[in-house]
């Protein structure tokens, strides 16, 4: 079942430490971040101190060292770091976090139109609670993207302009990822 998600305008993406530990607090909710790899204790550690800031904590599993994403490694995972969702490109490990109560994010590449499709046809068939496509500065293929699948729909990758936000979110996706900093100011901002 899939759930019904308050998805953001925009999300910051973060790779390193230093931007876990330094993430302002945001004044606007939902407060949603994407965690893009990293050692398991870190990445354990950087979704705690942000859950006590009001983030709500995605961790893109495929990424994180010394971690399995086989159904083991995925709940040990829900129980050791507690983030509230993960990403994942695998529709195995989509399923395998629904089942212990995580949030699921299935990110798809928009590379050609077979891969637009074959997304779009495992999407249908995991129902994550929602997508991330990647790159995200698609339109045509995102409006085809939201058309066809049961969930919200976030653009991902090469977002770097408030322009490009707005032409994403014009073509249906609900929020944009980005680890372009001057983005995530320009939503506390308001966006213009």
């Amino acid at each position: 079942m899939m759930r019904r998600l308050d998805v953001p305008r925009v999300i910051p993406a973060i790779r390193r430490f230093e931007e876990w530990r330094d993430l302002d607090p945001w004044e606007l909710a939902p407060k949603w971040v994407f965690i893009l790899g990293g050692p398991l204790d870190a990445v354990a550690q950087a979704t705690g101190l942000l859950q006590k800031r009001g983030w709500i904590v995605f961790v893109h599993v495929d990424m994180v060292r010394g971690l399995s994403t086989d159904g083991e490694g995925v709940k040990f995972f829900a129980e050791y770091a507690g983030p509230n969702g993960i990403i994942s490109t695998h529709s195995t490990v989509i399923g395998h976090a629904k089942r212990v109560g995580l949030i699921a994010i299935q990110r798809i590449f928009l590379l050609d139109s077979q891969s637009v499709g074959t997304g779009i046809l495992q999407v249908q068939s995991t129902r994550p609670d929602a997508i991330e496509t990647l790159p995200g500065i698609l339109p045509e293929a995102t409006r085809r993207v939201v058309r066809e699948v049961p969930c919200p729909v976030i653009a991902g990758g090469l977002i770097t302009t408030v322009e490009e936000v707005h032409k994403m979110l014009d073509c249906g996706a609900r929020g944009v990822s980005t680890s372009n900093r001057s983005l995530w100011q320009a939503a506390k901002e308001g966006m213009g």
